[in-house]
């Protein structure tokens, strides 16, 4: 049995209980991390063990799903257990079966009016009692005390003994169950209070000393590049890569290995820590009359299903690391001054994975929690071309651009770039995306006022082709666009200038300076002599089969594909065509304006022929209505004859379409 003590608002309390067993303490630390640049850490600890052992895990709150969900432990010889921590709540569940609450351990009077029936012993006011307790009341003491707190114990003589509660009061309670109780209310209160701090104990098992490595990925700082390129104009630059680094992982690292990925996970995050409850619809209690029911016949002993357990997946081997990546010391031959970068120490071991390269700093890095860290990891010599970058409607000048190859064995992380000339100095920034290895890109970094590029477009269409299948002309279009770029170049100096022409899809471009190609141009190089200008052409084609009824074809159709007709014969035969198609619809139109005569002629004639029974027979008016009807009927019988001409010219006409149709 121990006694410990703790004093509340100038009363102290001493609790006796039994001693809870001690557990070793973890003296193992972070030894190794790799921070990826989808804001990842993968944590790796080393403890010490032996034998069977509790490792101990500091960890704060907002990475305790993260643990939960990732922690691997590797134990060369041995096995692991379970994972055990308080949960959220564990202060709630803790007091839950207390006659207490959290508010009452501030307040130790009110605790011990709590504690009806147990027994304790009280130094107050010079006296000392022993009893059980009873109650605890409140007094007035006059204005200058104010109000006092009055314990009253039963003890064990049957009296009922009351005493203050004053400021330097001794209370000890004399029940060691009780006494744990509020130990443990105590501790669980206070780490619910302290709230940012988890202990997080593992349980392992096997024989002898040996190093257990626990593993786990947090959230963590997006680690940052920044390049430094160095151009000396004659097709090579330095580039050098720095890493900008953060310990935001709540610990020191004294002597870690730092590995630096340039991959992008999924990184998913669920509340693992968090007590989610499955709500339940709720049944009524069910209270009818349901009369006398039926034996039971027994039931029949039901087959067990055997769980199956899926085998675990066999661990992705680890990629082999590449070999450490050397620095150059060409610079250091000029004898001039220069803005070469000094060398970096030793660079990084650069490796390539499947989706991410990985470098590992050369030296163990010491970084106190919330330090900053920027270190260089790569200085090497690359290719690199000074081109002028000239894309349309960004204006009349291009950007500058360094165009560099990534030939650094690695996948380079994307990053800013600030560019200098090893002459001249600054020259400007620029951004690198992700580039893999043997990738090119394009560093824009400063606007070429310089240089001016003007671009100039025609349309056109040209017929080559009809074919008819039963019936159905298609004729074969093909539709052209010719752009002619000009390019004035700098006055002191030659410039390499890259076009690039938009792409279109189901175009073909043919152009004679045609380099390469991104998803959504193409690229023209050009090169333009100092104070010199210099012209190039980007066609772009595409083929177009239309298909109509050329009997059906109206003669605007038929003379523009005339017109865009590249062979002089079909040229000839589709113009012939247009003119009879043009007959045709003379013809139609004549024969369709003497059936409107014929028809209001008609109209007419009905109108007479109504008049005409109102009037008496004899009479002048029906004399003048029957004159009218006999010219009318003269003029009908004119229009009919017309119309049968017409409709023979309309024949003829369509049938000398059929005849030249046939022909092509």
């Amino acid at each position: 049995m121990v006694t410990s003590h703790v004093v509340w608002a100038g009363v102290l309390l001493c609790m006796v209980a039994a001693a809870p067993p001690l557990m070793a303490a973890s003296s193992g630390g972070i030894r190794a991390v790799t921070l990826s640049s989808g804001g990842l850490a993968e944590v790796t600890q080393v403890h010490p063990v032996d034998g069977d052992a509790t490792i101990g895990l500091d960890a704060r709150s907002e990475q305790i799903d993260d643990i939960l969900k990732s922690l691997v432990v590797r134990d060369p010889v041995g096995t692991v257990g379970a994972l055990r921590l308080d949960g959220v709540d564990r202060a709630d569940e803790t007091l839950r079966t207390m006659p207490f609450t959290a508010d009452d351990l501030s307040a130790p009077a009110r605790l011990l009016g709590k504690l009806q029936g147990v027994p304790i012993r009280i130094q107050s006011s010079g006296r000392t009692l022993e009893g059980r307790v009873l109650g605890v009341s409140e007094r007035n003491a006059g204005t200058e005390t104010g109000e006092v707190a009055i314990l009253t114990v039963l003890t064990g003589a049957g009296m009922l003994e009351s005493v203050p509660i004053e400021d330097g009061a001794s209370v000890t309670i004399q029940d060691p169950a009780m006494a744990a109780k509020i130990a443990e209310a105590i501790a669980a209160t206070g780490r619910a209070k302290v709230g940012d701090a988890h202990r997080v104990e593992i349980d392992v098992s096997g024989r002898g000393q040996r190093e257990v490595r626990l593993t786990y990925v947090v959230a963590a700082p997006v680690w940052k590049t920044s390049y430094r390129i160095v151009d000396g104009g004659d097709g090579r630059a330095n580039l050098q890569a720095w890493a900008i680094i953060e310990n935001a992982l709540g610990a020191d690292w004294t002597g870690v290995d730092v590995t630096l990925s340039s991959g992008s996970p999924v990184a998913l995050l669920q509340r693992l820590h968090r007590r989610y409850w499955r709500k339940r619809p709720e049944a009524p209690v069910m209270v009818e009359d349901v009369g006398m029911p039926d034996l039971d016949p027994g039931t029949v002993a039901s087959k067990s299903v055997a769980r199956l357990r899926a085998p675990a997946p066999a661990a992705a081997p680890l990629p082999a690391p590449m070999a450490r990546m050397d620095t150059h010391d060409s610079r250091m031959e000029a004898a001039e001054p220069s803005y070469d970068a000094a060398a970096a120490t030793v660079g990084a071991a650069a490796s390539e994975g499947d989706v991410a390269a990985n470098f590992t700093l050369p030296h163990p890095v010491d970084l106190r929690a919330g330090g900053t860290l920027s270190v260089p990891f790569l200085d090497t010599e690359i290719e690199a071309e000074r081109v002028a970058l000239w894309k349309s409607g960004q204006g009349v000048h291009p950007i500058a651009a360094l165009r560099i190859r990534n030939s650094s064995g690695a996948t380079l992380p994307a990053g800013l770039i600030t560019l200098y000339d090893r002459k001249s100095g600054y020259l400007g920034d620029a951004r690198l995306p992700a580039t893999s290895v043997g990738e090119q890109r394009l560093a824009s970094f400063a606007l070429d006022r310089k240089v001016a590029v003007q671009a100039e477009t025609a349309p056109s269409e040209a017929l080559t082709k009809i074919t008819m299948v039963d019936g159905v002309a298609r004729a074969t279009v093909i539709a052209r666009e010719v752009t002619t770029y000009t390019i004035k170049g700098a006055p002191d100096a030659a410039r390499s200038v890259i076009i690039e022409h938009p792409r279109r899809d189901g175009w073909t471009l043919t152009a004679s300076a045609r380099e390469s190609e991104t998803p959504t141009a193409y690229r023209l190089k050009v090169a333009v002599p100092a104070g010199g200008t210099a012209e190039t052409r980007a066609v772009l084609e595409r083929v177009r089969v239309d298909a109509y009824d050329l009997v059906d074809a109206d003669a605007a159709l038929l003379v523009r594909w005339a017109s865009l007709a590249t062979d002089p014969e079909l040229g000839g035969k589709l113009k012939t065509l247009s003119q009879a198609r043009a007959e045709v619809a003379a013809a139609t139109r004549t024969v369709e304006e003497i059936d409107e005569r014929a028809a209001k002629v008609q109209a007419e004639q009905e109108r007479i022929r109504s008049n005409l029974g109102a009037v008496p027979k004899d009479s002048e008016l029906a004399r003048r209505y029957l004159t009218r009807m006999g010219a009318q009927e003269d003029e009908l019988a004119k229009l009919d004859a017309a119309r049968a001409q017409a409709e023979d010219g309309l024949k003829a006409s369509q049938a000398r379409i059929r005849s030249l149709i046939a022909t092509l």
